[in-house]
């Protein structure tokens, strides 16, 4: 088993003590805000995505990168909440950070390959026809913009977003082979449902090569098309490794993501169990949510104990995980997602989230950056992933 850390007191160290009681010296960013490149990204499907780029100057070049994912939904968008605060400390302190807007939300909403929108069998077959859930996609001639009131069935609608997250990787990627930052290392932070859709990102990127494979893997296929595909050979190096963790902000799971499934991702060996010992975690919630099924503890302690199994029973086969671990955030009464953000003097939201990755990062500062390969973006098969249109 892959450890980063010697002892779960050291843990405690790092992410408590130094967060909570008393933040390092110079941890705090200067005032000026941080400097955004605004980038567009095309989808295996012909949607073209909007985000926003933050630089970090220190090593650039083999720098990580930090992924925020917001929670989809009506009037959401990668401007709503103070994201601001926690990209200029990520940034200070030697971390790319990179934000999207997810297809119907923000400026993502121009259709640009009509043709391949509306025909791919990925997003309109059988059991994954998320496209019908659009108003007016039937139309001639092709409907070429999508907003998120467009969607009828918002919760049924959300597996779709999988293929943008695809996307996202992609243009990482592609950066990465541009020197630009280093994929080696990436991190995410997503606020409620995100965390369900980060989930399913990583079980996907388990089931995918790190970097292009060659046309003897590919079995003569002409590229590499939908995750996951049939390789000979297998994969040898998963891009689920690149990723070294993840803080949630409120976990949540829609009725779309359901437990059950989300379990079988992390215990099936068909899918990505080695999401438990390397892809560490941290479930951030408010102290005083914590009433009822819905509050932030109980969907947090889901995650925890039930799909990632993180503190198994004694007599279980499986190793505590000593670095995915649950925090609740002192002072932030009942808030929720990124709504914990913003506020760093008072609750060290911020603060926490930045020494959790530094802590990780100790380990991964020498991973060599990969030249990555990839040509065209590809699918993400919900349905292999049991993610289905609801119907």
């Amino acid at each position: 088993m892959r450890r980063w850390m010697a002892a779960p007191l050291v843990f405690a160290v790092a992410v408590g003590v130094t967060s909570l009681e008393a933040p390092r010296a110079g941890a705090q960013p200067k005032d000026e805000n941080a400097t955004a490149t605004a980038e567009t990204i095309r989808t295996a499907d012909g949607i073209e995505l909007h985000g926003l780029f933050f630089a970090t100057q220190k090593n650039p070049t083999t720098a990580p990168v930090v992924v925020y994912l917001y929670a989809p939904g009506p009037d959401r968008d990668m401007t709503k909440g103070d994201w601001g605060s926690l990209t200029k400390q990520l940034n200070k302190e030697g971390y790319h950070v990179f934000q999207f807007d997810w297809r119907g939300h923000g400026k993502s909403t121009s259709i640009k390959d009509p043709q391949k929108f509306w025909g791919n069998p990925y997003l309109n077959g059988a059991g994954n026809n998320f496209n019908s859930y659009i108003k007016g996609g039937a139309k001639v001639p092709l409907k070429n913009t999508l907003y998120f009131k467009d969607i009828t069935k918002p919760v049924s609608f959300m597996p779709a977003y999988l293929n943008d997250l695809a996307a996202v990787r992609f243009h990482l990627d592609s950066k990465n082979d541009n020197k630009e930052l280093n994929t080696s290392s990436i991190y995410i932070v997503g606020a409620g449902d995100a965390a369900s859709l980060g989930m399913a990102w990583l079980t996907a990127e388990w089931k995918r090569p790190a970097t292009f494979p060659n046309e003897t893997q590919r079995g003569g296929a002409p590229t590499y098309e939908q995750v996951p595909q049939a390789l000979v050979g297998g994969i040898a190096n998963e891009g689920g490794a690149d990723f070294g963790g993840a803080v949630w902000l409120t976990a949540t799971h829609p009725p779309s993501f359901p437990v059950s499934t989300l379990k079988r991702w992390i215990s099936n060996p068909d899918f990505a169990p080695k999401i438990r010992e390397n892809n560490p975690m941290l479930f951030m919630y408010a102290e005083k949510d914590t009433n009822g099924a819905l509050s932030g503890k109980q969907q947090s302690e889901m995650f925890f104990n039930q799909v990632l199994v993180a503190n198994p029973q004694k007599n279980a086969s499986l190793d505590k995980l000593e670095q995915t671990r649950l925090f609740e955030v002192k002072g932030a009464e009942q808030l929720q997602g990124v709504k914990l953000l913003g506020q760093n003097t008072t609750l060290k939201t911020e603060d926490t989230i930045v020494n959790y990755f530094a802590f990780i990062q100790k380990a991964r500062a020498k991973f060599p950056s990969k030249s990555r390969k990839y040509d065209v973006p590809y699918y993400i098969d919900t349905k292999y992933f049991e993610l289905r249109d609801g119907r």
